[in-house]
């Protein structure tokens, strides 16, 4: 049974993706040992090395998202097909800007569900940023790490995934979601609630380490994160970690 991981990268007038991505996938390489297969578009496929398989698509435009007082490109309406484009058995569905400092997935993996996401977050400036309780009628899940097996449950649960983008502005009046384009985040939490996955088995036990895009950080290689917000200085090396701003200057 194979196992791996699977990445969508694209370049947007903005944000250097693949800078990120190729960090994402040493890391990967050098404390998961599992092979990673890239979802991006023909120019930003010549910019990203020591991926291991490309699944080549032109990424569909017209979303955007708030980032640093700014609206930009947000190229996020692929990974509804991911089930499709994994080559693997069973599959880390993970953002480019998600970085593994342990092996802590290889557990996650060996687990019997078919498919595995967040609940929880955990915000390291310990300011909760990210309780978005009052912004929906129903909890947010977060799309950053899933766990997904090759089983009839979990591609129903993408299938409704893609019916759930299609229709996006009428579950957000459903179910009362402030954020109005469209993030995967809250089309997941809708699928895992319209198929009644909501058990905690379906939950990665562990809450997820974030940082907000306003965190300054300060250095971050392959041993770790150093971060800065407000006169505390942290350095986390035992944690994966979420990192929001894009446009970090990775110390390699």
């Amino acid at each position: 049974m194979s196992a791996g991981v699977l990445i969508y990268c694209f370049d947007s007038p903005h944000v250097q993706y693949h800078k990120v991505a190729n960090f994402c996938i040493e890391l990967i390489k050098q404390n998961l040992k599992l092979p990673v297969t890239v979802v991006t578009n023909s120019q930003t496929k010549q910019k990203i090395q020591s991926a291991d398989n490309f699944v080549i698509v032109e990424n569909q435009q017209g979303n955007h998202r708030p980032y640093k007082e700014k609206i930009i490109p947000w190229y996020n309406l692929e990974r509804s097909l991911a089930y499709e484009h994994s080559p693997y058995d069973t599959t880390i569905l993970m953002d480019a800007d998600y970085f593994v400092y342990t092996d802590n997935l290889l557990q996650a993996i060996k687990s019997d569900c078919d498919f595995m996401l967040h609940d929880k977050v955990h915000d390291l400036t310990n300011r909760n940023s990210f309780d978005y309780t009052s912004k929906s009628m129903i909890p947010i899940v977060w799309a950053t790490v899933t766990i997904f097996k090759k089983t009839i449950f979990a591609k129903k649960m993408f299938e409704m995934i893609k019916h759930v983008q299609t229709h996006y502005n009428y579950f957000c009046e459903l179910y009362r979601i402030d954020f109005k384009n469209f993030r995967n985040d809250y089309a997941f939490a809708i699928a895992v609630n319209q198929l009644g996955a909501n058990d905690k088995k379906y939950f990665i036990p562990t809450a997820m380490s974030m940082l907000p895009s306003d965190t300054k950080v300060l250095k971050i290689n392959n041993k770790g994160v150093t971060f800065q917000h407000g006169k505390f200085v942290n350095l986390v090396t035992t944690h994966d970690i979420h990192v929001l701003d894009k446009e970090i200057a990775i110390d390699v």
